[in-house]
């Protein structure tokens, strides 16, 4: 018979519990959060939410004390990445290397967990998530002294799109303060965005704003970052949360962005009575468990941190009463040589003669073994040499991503007002971008900003050209200068 899984989801606002057994739910509960999680620094406030996850067992007479623990994408980061194929020995450095590079946030404030996607022409694909450790570390606290232990933990955005039965699909998950949004594409999440909202009283429609223009935003930066990967604009637009109560809102929402759109939904069994809507996280932290019911999603694996995860059994105390055993009976075996030694002389020259023999066979076997490790040395020099080629490469490739990353700053961070950029292209030795301004003094202010940072040796304007535009562009005025520039940089992509 099936065990029952345990499963927890603690968000800013509540927290929630479900129980399954095999593929079917058999108990729903939640209690509510009077505090943000960001806000639980003292013994007091954490003995404040040890006591709400007791009462919330006690109260639904669960007696599991194994959990798999789920928590919001607010404090959370992610991020798929790319490495050149690289030995086994050296991904976890490679990903150390690229996780310090890209996130915002300094490594000491992180748990980073990660997974190999994919290996295909010479390239790596992994994905990474990064937890803080204070809210790590304070809710692995909270629960054990709860008496409750947990062994697998996953992200709220990853628990939701392990529902989609879709390998290419948007999701948009909009609860009281914040909501989610994630691409997914070929089954790798791209974008992960998870926003707070400005404010709680703001009403659903408000917030529909909010979330159309966010929506956007990450559209096109995944689409003009990965111009050969793009998400269709005929793809399914997958809703959750208070949203899914409003199905004139969404389906509107999802007719402008030229999205298909249904309801996110439960792939597990329930009875009728069992509304599992509002605790599709904690099915999608079962899916972890469940494989074969989950959706198409690639990244599956365990972001609890590395020093609460369980230890493996020791292979030593596996083996302990089996070795004892042996050992018993090497020595009944040794007694008994003896006595047949004392008995007869003849019969211990005959061993002698046998373990002549047998020395004999292991100094034969011993030269092989020899010539073995001289061959063995001989490899290991040959990859000695591989990786330091693969080091200087990795390094040649954080450098010259550095130069670009600084080049592309500065492009944007040199805007002026009433300036807009539409495409920014960089070739290493150059960049070329295009936007719209509202006359020519602000291209010539954009350009004299760029000069300004010494980071250019030379800035053509190639061309400035007036057309009619409207006001929704972000232009102030009804006609608008087009532009284009082509710059020279000094650092040179090698």
């Amino acid at each position: 018979m099936a065990n029952n899984t345990v499963t927890l989801y603690i968000s800013d606002t509540s927290i929630r519990l479900m129980v399954t057994r095999g593929r079917r739910i058999t108990k729903l509960a939640e209690v509510p959060l009077d505090t943000n999680l960001g806000d639980i620094n003292t013994q007091d406030k954490e003995a404040e939410l040890v006591s709400k996850i007791k009462l919330l067992f006690k109260s639904n007479k669960i007696a599991a004390r194994k959990i798999i623990l789920g928590l919001s994408g607010l404090h959370c980061l992610t991020r798929p990445v790319i490495l050149p194929e690289l030995p086994r020995a050296m991904l976890s450095e490679a990903i150390t290397r690229e996780a310090k590079r890209v996130l915002p946030v300094p490594l000491e404030q992180l748990y980073i967990s990660w997974q190999i996607i994919s290996v295909s022409e010479a390239k790596i694909q992994a994905f990474m998530v990064a937890v803080p450790r204070q809210l790590a570390d304070m809710l692995v606290r909270v629960l054990n002294k709860a008496g409750y232990k947990p062994y697998l933990m996953d992200i709220k955005p990853l628990a939701l799109a392990r529902l989609s039965r879709e390998a290419n699909a948007l999701i948009v998950d909009v609860q009281p303060k914040e909501f989610d949004i994630v691409i997914m594409v070929s089954g790798i999440p791209q974008p992960i965005r998870t926003v707070a909202f400005p404010e709680e009283s703001l009403s659903l429609k408000e917030k529909i704003s909010i979330i159309k223009e966010d929506i956007k935003r990450t559209l096109q930066f995944h689409n003009s970052n990965n111009p050969e990967n793009h998400i269709q604009s005929n793809a399914m637009m997958l809703v959750s949360g208070e949203l899914a109560e409003e199905p004139e809102l969404y389906e509107a929402l999802a007719f402008e962005l030229g999205f298909k759109t249904a309801l996110l939904s439960s792939p597990l069994k329930c009875q009728k009575q069992i509304d599992p809507s509002h605790h599709l996280v904690n099915v999608g932290l079962a899916l972890k468990e469940i494989i074969r019911e989950a959706g198409p999603l690639l990244p599956n694996f365990n972001t609890l941190p590395e020093p609460y995860q369980p230890r493996p059994v020791s292979i030593n105390r596996i083996l302990a009463i089996p070795a004892s055993a042996v050992a018993v009976g090497l020595i009944v075996v040794l007694a008994m040589t003896i006595q047949n030694a004392e008995a007869s002389i003849e019969t211990v020259q005959n061993q002698l003669n046998s373990s002549k023999f047998l020395l004999e066979k292991k100094q034969a076997q011993k030269k092989e073994l020899t010539e073995s490790v001289v061959a063995l040395e001989q490899k290991i020099a040959g990859t000695e040499t591989a990786r330091k080629n693969f080091t200087a490469a990795l390094g040649t490739f954080i450098k010259n991503g550095d130069i670009m990353d600084n080049d592309l700053q500065a492009s944007v961070d040199s805007v002026v007002n009433d300036l807009a950029l539409g495409n920014i292209n960089h070739s290493g030795t150059q960049v070329s971008l295009s936007g719209k301004s509202a006359s020519e003094q602000e291209v010539l202010k954009y350009v004299r900003k760029l000069d300004a940072t010494d980071r250019f040796s030379e800035i053509t304007i190639n061309n400035i050209t007036r057309v009619e535009t409207s006001a929704e562009e972000g232009i102030s005025d009804n006609s608008s200068m087009t532009f284009s520039l082509n710059i020279k940089l000094k650092d040179i992509v090698k």
